[in-house]
């Protein structure tokens, strides 16, 4: 069906193809338009617009979240490397306070074997002046049945000298530095 003109139609820019001339008929058809209504292109057009825009969401959400991501494992790197600087220095630190105690611990068994040696002289005195005591004891019985309590006074007082003189070394003893002065 071609249709029919009154009049001519305008001449057409020289950079476009020509129009046919309207005096000549053509039996080629025109194109039929749809038989639909618009809302098949409203929908397709919405459905475009849709897949873009979501496409265009998916886009930020995933460059959101690779900032945040990025700032969370940056300030993690950063917060291990502190954590890793502290630890190798107090690991650097804990070698060589071992290494010291290591080198001084003969010193600490020197000082334990002093301590033993204290204790065991300590010991020996206290079973020393615990003997003294009760052979005194004995003795002054065996005097008691002699007869002899005048002469055993005086002993007697020179035995609390010599008790008192042994108290006194103790105690200059226990004044001194371990391990100075003893033989």
């Amino acid at each position: 069906m071609a249709r029919p003109t009154t009049t001519p139609p305008p001449p057409p820019p020289s950079d476009t193809k020509p129009l046919p001339s309207p005096t000549t008929t053509t039996t080629t058809p025109l194109p039929q338009r749809p038989g639909t209504s618009g809302t098949e292109a409203a929908l397709k057009t919405t459905r475009v617009r849709a897949s873009a825009t979501l496409r265009q969401a998916e886009r930020a959400e995933r460059s959101y979240r690779a900032r945040k991501r990025a700032a969370a494992a940056r300030a993690n790197y950063a917060s291990s490397r502190d954590h890793l600087r502290q630890a190798r220095q107090h690991l650097s630190l804990g070698v060589k306070l071992l290494v010291a105690a290591v080198k001084a611990w003969p010193y600490v068994l020197r000082e334990r074997g002093e301590a033993r040696r204290a204790r065991a002289e300590e010991e020996k005195r206290r079973k020393a002046r615990e003997e003294r005591r009760r052979l005194d004891e004995v003795l002054a019985a065996e005097g008691e049945m002699c007869g002899e309590g005048s002469e055993q006074e005086e002993e007697g007082g020179e035995h609390q000298e010599d008790q008192e003189q042994a108290k006194e070394e103790e105690e200059k003893g226990k004044g001194k530095a371990r391990g100075w002065g003893r033989k």
